[in-house]
Parts: C-alpha cells; sequence; structure tokens
C-alpha cells in the first residue's frame, strides 16, 4: 500500500505540470496537428491506427522529458529519494503519468477525428489500445534514455519516432551498404519501439504487444536502477 502512494505521488507531479507549464499547450498542439493531418488524409481505420501510435508515443516522450529529464528534476533526485520512498516508485508513477496523460491526449485526438469520418465502433476501440500501447512502451524507453542523458536524449527519441522508426529493418538494405552501420540501425529498429513494428498492435499482433510489455516492464525497471545510481 505505501509503494503505490508513494506511485500515485509521482504521477500527481506531472499532472500538475500539464496544467502548470507549457506540456499541456505542447500536447494540446501535437494532438491537433496530427489530427488534422490525419483528418487530411480522409481518415479510415488504418490512418486512425497510425495517429494512434504516433500521438501515444510523440506525448508519452514529451511527458517523460517534463516530468523527469529537466536539469531541476534531475538535481532535485536526491532530495526525493529522502523521503519515504523508492528510486522504482518514483520511475513507477512517472511512468503511470506519462503514459496516463498519453493516452488521454490519443482517446480525444482519435474520438475526434473517428467522429468526423464516420471511422467508429471496433476500428476505434482497437486503435485507441494500440496507441496506449505505444504510448506506454516509449514512456518506458524514454524514462530509461533521460535517466542515462536527460532530454538531449528525450529529443533524439522524439525525432527518432517521427522519422525513422516507421522504417522496417529490411528498407535499410537499399539505403545503407553491409557492415557495422546498418548492423547497428538494424538493431535499434528491432530493439526499440518502433512504428514499423506496433503497426501490429491494432490487429492483435503477439510480438508486437509481447515487445510493447517489455518496454512498460524493462524501462521502468532499469530506471529506477539508474536513478538509484543516480540519487547516490
Amino acid at each position: 500500500m505505501h509503494t503505490w502512494r508513494c506511485v500515485l505521488a509521482e504521477w500527481q507531479l506531472l499532472r500538475a505540470r500539464v496544467l502548470r507549464t507549457r506540456l499541456g499547450l505542447w500536447l494540446a498542439l501535437l494532438g491537433g496537428g496530427l489530427g488534422w493531418l490525419a483528418l487530411s488524409a480522409g481518415g479510415g481505420p488504418t490512418v486512425l491506427a497510425g495517429l494512434a501510435l504516433r500521438l501515444g508515443a510523440l506525448s508519452a516522450v514529451l511527458c517523460v522529458a517534463f516530468g523527469v529529464g529537466s536539469d531541476l528534476d534531475r538535481a532535485a533526485l536526491r532530495l526525493t529519494l529522502t523521503h519515504p520512498t523508492t528510486p522504482t516508485a518514483v520511475a513507477a508513477g512517472r511512468w503511470l503519468g506519462a503514459t496516463t496523460i498519453a493516452a488521454i491526449v490519443t482517446l480525444a485526438a482519435t474520438a475526434a477525428v473517428a467522429g468526423d469520418t464516420g471511422t467508429a465502433g471496433t476500428a476505434w476501440l482497437r486503435a485507441v489500445a494500440a496507441g496506449v500501447a505505444s504510448g506506454g512502451a516509449t514512456a518506458g524507453c524514454a524514462l530509461f534514455v533521460v535517466a542515462l542523458g536527460g532530454n538531449a536524449l528525450a529529443g533524439v527519441l522524439f525525432f527518432y519516432m517521427v522519422f525513422l522508426s516507421g522504417l522496417h529493418p529490411a528498407g535499410l538494405e537499399p539505403l545503407m551498404a553491409p557492415g557495422v552501420w546498418r548492423a547497428a540501425a538494424t538493431a535499434i529498429l528491432e530493439l526499440t519501439p518502433s512504428l514499423w513494428r506496433y503497426r501490429g498492435l491494432a490487429s492483435g499482433a503477439v510480438g508486437a504487444w509481447l515487445h510493447a510489455f517489455a518496454w512498460m516492464a524493462g524501462g521502468v525497471v532499469v530506471a529506477g536502477l539508474l536513478l538509484k545510481r543516480r540519487g547516490r
């Protein structure tokens, strides 16, 4: 029970930042911009699922950047850990906050697009589920990279999700010659949360769901270990 209270306390911190910092504005702009692009593309189940995946992932990165990665947050970690809490509870609470807020943004934007284009019912529910899973997995990854290198790495992850993560590893063959760099790029696309893999979430692909759950759990655990080391 005490651990759960610690988790909820960290979640409330991020909720406050949505209302009192520019995070809320950036999330609104992100949801509105991606929703407008989805409407311009004509809607439909495939477009709706793509909107949910991107919005869930990008919203999660923004939430983690504003809730964990700032210099002030990183400097205050030692003080936070003097309270009756644990690094894992801190990481879990901030993951929960990022995932919840990303889910709310995804739900609102996809509902607006689905209502305007008539794409409702099962297709919308599958898209929302995929978006929430994408957000949860990316939040876990974002916690890990922010614990390593702060918001600089959060920015790298954000632009990776925008520009590169939709590329299938097989698509690297005509773009890069065989060698170390292509092997590294393939490993990144295989291991990290990526849109090319998470397109299967809406259709219930088991591999995609297992990959997402692995990042949700693993990201929180590893981030907790890194926070513990940083807090010493």
